[in-house]
């Protein structure tokens, strides 16, 4: 029932700290600081999060540099203890590589803890950087910050896109973006029970093939068995949002549905309504100008007008990954401004008929 806003903060001399504030109506908390550094990863694309788990607890992650190579830096956890005091900050990775390990997401998991999925470039190691594959990996981390059942989940992935994870019922569902030896990147789907993975398994073959990263991963949204996975393509140079829905848990989907298509810049995000409709976010148009775009779906595959959560000034790096959450009748959303930093929005579900 709390929406959470957290983010990174410049704190001068090439200093930073993640911060975080909860939503009181329209006004936010005076924002604590989860961690602060000198070394940190910072970029656009690869942004830290928060999760609250159902003891109360909170856990948050952000990326740390370990090498010269800007592209050497790894994945942080920190987690509050029973007094909501933060904890040193652990690496789910066990390698000590000075490769990429980021895009990572959190899921609160049984018995207090918490599940980590991430990218992990340890095989690039020695080849340049951009010589091996990029893996999916995961692992479980207790409340003490020790890491178990490390795993590898798919041995080669699209390098730089956003992973997304739920949970349903006593699985966790992961969507990422694959890579195949073609350089097709349909999104992926791979399952947790809590002691095995299972293989990969394709959403959609939308048959896009690009040779480079598009930096635009899946989301997924879920409540109880049911499912809602969004994402971007472009297929022969047509780009495209896409929603499609899930009634046992993610092990099969609905044909996609088309949210909208020609203009989008991607990087979307989903969340489900109490109706069971499917709210799917994306950067695209609007009167010709560049705006954050929300578009009700239902199941049967029928829209509802796109409504623009914003208006932005470009849909460049500086807006970020777009974030959106829902609580009780309204749908919340959060970008970068370049210009303003941290910006936030809210309208009625109501409006998205």
């Amino acid at each position: 029932g709390t929406v959470w806003l957290s983010g990174v903060e410049s704190i001068g001399e090439d200093r930073h700290a993640l911060r975080y504030a909860a939503l009181n109506d329209t006004s936010w908390t005076e924002p604590r600081t989860v961690a602060r550094g000198g070394d940190w990863f910072v970029n656009w694309a690869d942004v830290p999060s928060l999760r609250t788990l159902p003891s109360g607890r909170l856990a948050a992650h952000y990326l740390q540099s370990t090498g010269a190579d800007p592209l050497a830096y790894a994945v942080r956890i920190v987690q509050t203890d029973g007094a909501g005091a933060w904890q040193p900050a652990v690496t789910p990775h066990d390698d000590a590589t000075e490769t990429e390990h980021g895009f990572a997401s959190l899921l609160p998991w049984s018995d207090d803890r918490l599940l980590a999925v991430w990218l992990d470039g340890r095989t690039m190691a020695g080849r340049d950087g951009h010589g091996g594959e990029m893996t999916l990996r995961g692992g479980v981390v207790d409340s003490t910050g020790s890491v178990a059942q490390r795993a590898v989940l798919d041995a080669r992935t699209c390098e730089c896109c956003p992973t997304t994870a739920v949970r349903t019922g006593d699985e966790a569902l992961v969507a990422y973006r694959d890579r195949s030896e073609d350089e097709v990147r349909n999104i992926q789907l791979v399952r947790f029970d809590g002691r095995s993975w299972s293989e990969p398994s394709v959403l959609h073959d939308d048959g896009w093939q690009i040779e480079g990263c598009p930096v635009n991963g899946p989301a997924l949204a879920a409540r109880g068995d049911r499912v809602a996975a969004a994402w971007y393509t472009a297929p022969e140079g047509v780009p495209r949002v896409h929603v499609a829905f899930s009634t046992d848990g993610g092990r099969q989907f609905g044909a996609p549905v088309v949210v909208t298509e020609g203009t989008p810049t991607g990087r979307v995000d989903v969340v489900l309504l109490d109706d069971g409709r499917a709210a799917v976010g994306w950067l695209g148009k609007a009167d010709g100008a560049a705006a954050l775009r929300v578009r009700a779906v239902e199941a049967d595959g029928s829209t509802g007008a796109p409504v623009s959560m914003a208006k932005l000034p470009s849909a460049s790096r500086g807006v970020g990954m777009p974030r959106l959450v829902r609580s009780g009748p309204r749908l919340y959303a959060a970008w970068t401004s370049p210009e303003d930093g941290v910006q936030a929005g809210r309208l009625s579900t109501e409006s998205l008929r």
